[in-house]
């Protein structure tokens, strides 16, 4: 899966509010799944997702039991809804 479909991907199943998604889902590390996700809320894509970090440690979990897709997330699904059809299920 590339990053475009990965993030795709977590913003369905964040806006379904079904599953919470983790790295393991998208077969990529911890680390690669927090820039991921810290770029997806820069990009305000989404809000309240936690990232804890230790002082100069690298974080060691993605919390994403408190995040709700953004109205910019939503209008990112509209516009990139023909990823779904490339995406497994």
């Amino acid at each position: 899966m590339d990053k475009k479909q990965i993030i795709y991907s977590v913003l369905r199943e964040i806006e379904k509010g079904e599953t919470i998604p983790t790295c393991s889902d998208f077969n990529i590390s911890l680390i690669e799944f927090r820039d991921l996700i810290d770029q997806i809320q820069d990009d305000d894509l989404i809000k309240g997702a936690s990232v804890p970090r230790g002082q100069g440690n690298p974080a060691r979990m993605v919390l994403l039991n408190t995040a709700k897709i953004t109205l910019k997330g939503l209008n990112y699904l509209e516009k990139n809804s023909a990823l779904a059809e490339t995406i497994p299920d």
